[in-house]
């Protein structure tokens, strides 16, 4: 598939100012993407899709590459010692004639002396503070309430005000339908919240915070192939709650520990948005 005529390599899109083909912006690519057929712009410059998708099953990209690549198999003789995943290529290791492990990264043996003790208690640890960084951001207890207006308060057992130091007065006190109509902005927080299963709080979980029932949010997720669950989701909060704000969204996401959806709210810029 491709939406350009006139540029052949999918990694670059038409420039209409400058009447050539460019290539796609590196810095739209994320761990685990790669970019969509001419970086979603049409030959008019018109956004056709997101600039970027996630890499198919069975490839991966470490955020390097404009394209994912396929995964890595190991050699006859190697154990598996990391199998691939959407960021990390497959890692092998085999054990030479004395005993001593070799590590074969993309089928190039570099020869480690001595030391697979060290390999596995390197392992140890990774996971050991992988799980402790987990632990820390969902430790609090958390409990709805809602006030005389209507907005979805919480209850924890810390403050949940960190969003406070992100966001401006101004970008906290904009209505929230901004979010929906700065596309880089919700392009950005669709690939943060809606993915599933990488161990931290997503879109459905604010659906849940936001008091929709869960057959809505399941339909929701069912539908994701034709449209983002977290779209869906603030058309729906921004006609049941018209007076909610962006600092309204940035509370919930503080008590979730999504400070990184935080940060991409803060690049709202209200002035531009102001009628």
């Amino acid at each position: 598939m491709s939406y350009s005529d006139l540029c052949t390599d999918l990694q670059t899109h038409y420039d209409p100012h400058t009447k050539q083909c460019v290539s796609c912006d590196m810095t739209w690519i994320k761990p685990g993407f790669e970019f969509v057929p001419n970086c979603g712009y049409a030959d008019n410059g018109g956004r056709r899709d997101s600039h970027i998708q996630k890499c198919a099953n069975n490839s991966w990209n470490d955020g390097k590459n404009g394209k994912c690549q396929m995964c890595s198999a190991c050699p006859t003789g190697a154990q598996t010692v990391r199998h691939c995943n959407a960021t990390v290529d497959t890692q092998c290791c085999r054990f030479g004639e004395n005993g001593d492990p070799t590590r074969v990264d993309n089928r190039m043996e570099i020869v480690i002396p001595g030391v697979a003790i060290i390999i596995l208690l390197a392992c140890v640890m990774v996971g050991a503070l992988t799980y402790f960084i987990y632990k820390r951001k969902n430790k609090s207890r958390q409990g709805l309430i809602a006030d005389g207006n209507g907005k979805v308060a919480f209850l924890s057992q810390r403050d949940g005000q960190e969003w406070k130091a992100v966001l401006t007065p101004q970008v906290s006190a904009a209505p929230l339908r901004m979010v929906l109509d700065d596309l880089d902005v919700l392009e950005e927080l669709i690939i943060l919240l809606d993915p599933e299963g990488n161990g931290v709080k997503c879109t459905r979980h604010l659906a849940s915070y936001c008091s929709f029932p869960s057959t809505w949010i399941n339909y929701t997720y069912s539908m994701r192939v034709s449209k983002s669950p977290l779209k869906t989701l603030l058309e729906g909060v921004t006609t049941k709650h018209p007076e909610w704000t962006v600092g309204d969204l940035a509370r919930l996401l503080g008590e979730m520990g999504r400070t990184d959806a935080i940060v991409v709210l803060a690049k709202l810029r209200p002035s531009v948005h102001a009628v």
